[in-house]
């Protein structure tokens, strides 16, 4: 990761305390490995379940790819409709899981009330931006199907998109109503402040080098201390290092960039978003895009070169918005950080048995905002024993490894380029 106070954690006004690093030894119900959102969404859950609990993060909380995101609270599945999740995962499932992706941003709100976390929470709700016509059909599947689902959503012509968004350069979309966006750091701040509240006891710069099986229960070791547990729920994501036998071959790490503009004027801010939404648009070359609390557009983006990163994804960011809001000439960018997030082929998160009492919970394919608060807490209640298997909105496998995972790891890299010519063919065709 570069720039240790990247721009989130700037403007962040959530309590920022220090946890201690672990040393010595320590004894739990469970131990969490990983302290970002989904760890923390879990650890909350089994202490609400009163269980003890202990969160190990390698670093510090919010510094990796959960609090460097672009905070969008996304109720929609990565790129699947709701019924293709119900032939993929079968129809008992499938519902299960589209209500699980479809409850989310509730389920988050909730908590960001009930710990009255600063994060600067924004419930103006998400659009999905359609920039061709073959896009547009896509989308008023999507829009036909949460609504037969039930979800609050609402389908933007042309005309109404572009009101909406301050742009004439996409074919119309839809907007689920009841999403947002946040300052993802404050969020992990502040659930780390909840937890805490509740009994679980967090230690950072302490990461988990290894995790051995004793007698009957699991001792995961860090550099200076060790916690002995019944059971360990493993979080790491885009993180995941040689914790476990071949656990980072289950998924693909995907670099990313995010720009923050200064900040816009009052007239300006009046034909971007004015009401204040966030908005993905459906492009393969990743572009999304929100308001911060400083009045900054924040924007994300990817490179298959990293070399000179920060200036040239300023510049690609800077020349997005000037396509897409023409009105925007002359607005600089004055923020770059970084992040890594973890996909899988299939887009769906994981939930993998590793061994007895030891679970792998995560992959959110770029919807963890959301999806984290409720697979965190679903993995939490299978760790327990107060679901099961059959309680879950996906099949709890044991160790899936990606086949070719190092080709695919590679493609993932370089498959930008070839987004990205896609994307201005299907622009092309549509504006003919």
């Amino acid at each position: 990761m570069n720039e240790a106070a990247h721009h989130w954690l700037k403007i962040s006004k959530e309590i920022t305390a220090d946890y201690p690093v672990l040393s010595g030894g320590q004894t739990a119900d469970y131990v969490v490995v990983g302290g970002g959102l989904s760890g923390l969404n879990a650890a909350i859950e089994l202490a609400r379940l009163g269980a003890s609990v202990v969160v190990l993060e390698q670093d510090t909380i919010g510094q990796a790819a959960s609090g460097r995101n672009n905070g969008q609270v996304i109720p929609h599945h990565s790129r699947a409709s709701p019924s293709e999740m119900e032939q993929l995962l079968g129809s008992v499932r499938g519902r299960r899981y589209n209500s699980l992706v479809a409850s989310a941003p509730t389920k988050l709100f909730e908590l960001i009330d009930r710990y009255e976390i600063r994060c600067d929470s924004v419930r103006k709700g998400w659009m999905q931006a359609c920039h061709s016509r073959q896009a547009l059909d896509r989308g008023r599947t999507f829009y036909e199907e949460w609504k037969a689902f039930g979800a609050s959503v609402e389908w933007l012509d042309r005309d109404a998109l572009s009101e909406r968004m301050g742009s004439v350069n996409y074919a119309g979309g839809w907007k689920a109503t009841h999403a947002g966006h946040l300052n993802p750091y404050a969020l992990c701040r502040g659930l780390a402040r909840g937890a805490a509240r509740d009994g679980v006891r967090l230690y950072e710069k302490s990461p988990a080098i290894a995790i051995v099986r004793d007698a009957s229960k699991w001792s995961v070791r860090t550099p200076a201390g060790e916690v002995s547990a019944k059971g360990v729920l493993v979080t790491t994501n885009a993180l995941t290092g040689d914790i476990w036998p071949g656990l980072r071959r289950s998924l693909i790490p995907v670099r990313i960039y995010q720009v923050a503009t200064e900040p816009l004027n009052e007239q300006q801010r009046r034909t971007v978003l004015p009401g204040n939404e966030g908005v993905s648009d459906t492009r393969r070359d990743l572009f999304a895009c929100r308001y911060d609390s400083e009045n900054r557009l924040e924007a994300i983006g990817t490179h298959t070169l990293w070399h000179k990163a920060a200036a040239r994804g300023q510049a690609a960011v800077m020349a997005k918005f000037r396509t897409v809001f023409p009105q925007l000439d002359g607005l600089k960018s004055t923020e770059y950080w970084e992040g890594t997030l973890a996909v899988v082929p299939d887009r769906i998160p994981r939930l993998m048995r590793l061994a007895p009492n030891l679970l792998f919970a995560g992959v959110y394919s770029g919807r963890g905002v959301a999806m984290s608060t409720v697979w965190g807490a679903s993995a939490a209640r299978l760790l327990s024993g107060t679901a099961t298997d059959a309680d879950m909105p996906v099949p709890v496998t044991s160790l899936r490894q990606i086949h070719g995972h190092g080709v695919a790891v590679r493609v993932a890299s370089l498959v930008h380029p070839w987004h990205r010519f896609v994307d201005k063919v299907e622009t092309t065709i549509a504006r003919r």
